[in-house]
């Protein structure tokens, strides 16, 4: 029985000492994502300069999804780009609040059905441009502009 429990106890301590040692690899290169601004290459400061002023208050996960689409750029077309700089242009000026509105606004938008989608904005297309203003102005007068609201995306 003694023998027994030793046993138990060593394989315990190892078991420990394993995870410590996982735990700090995995640690270290997760960590390894964040970086500093000064730490990103001349290229990744040029794609991601809109957001110079915010990097350090982002999350690793985030940092580490922005640095995958500065190495993307190269491959996107001049559309794509142009498109990208001026959302991320756009997404740097707004407030955290107007940020989490944005992503929420995201998030219902993935709740509805593509065919619903597609049916409201077949409904839209069919209003006359009066209807259409009126609809705008209510809008504008109601909320204050998001990412899924700029005019960057219309």
């Amino acid at each position: 029985m003694k023998y027994q429990n030793q046993y138990i106890y060593s394989s315990y301590r190892v078991i420990g000492r394993v995870m410590v040692m996982l735990a700090l690899i995995f640690g270290c290169q997760l960590s390894a994502h964040a970086q500093t601004w000064q730490q990103l290459n001349d290229q990744q400061r040029l794609v991601l300069a809109p957001l110079e002023d915010d990097w350090a208050s982002l999350t690793k996960a985030r940092q580490k999804k922005w640095l995958e689409v500065a190495n993307r750029y190269p491959q996107m077309s001049d559309a794509e780009r142009s498109t990208l700089q001026s959302r991320m242009t756009e997404w740097a000026k707004l407030s955290t609040a107007e940020r989490q509105i944005a992503r929420d606004n995201y998030l219902r938008t993935l709740k509805i059905s593509p065919e619903k989608k597609a049916a409201a904005w077949e409904s839209y297309q069919q209003l006359s441009d009066e209807d259409k203003k009126k609809l705008a102005d209510k809008k504008a007068s109601t909320s204050k502009p998001t990412t899924v609201t700029s005019p960057t995306l219309k």
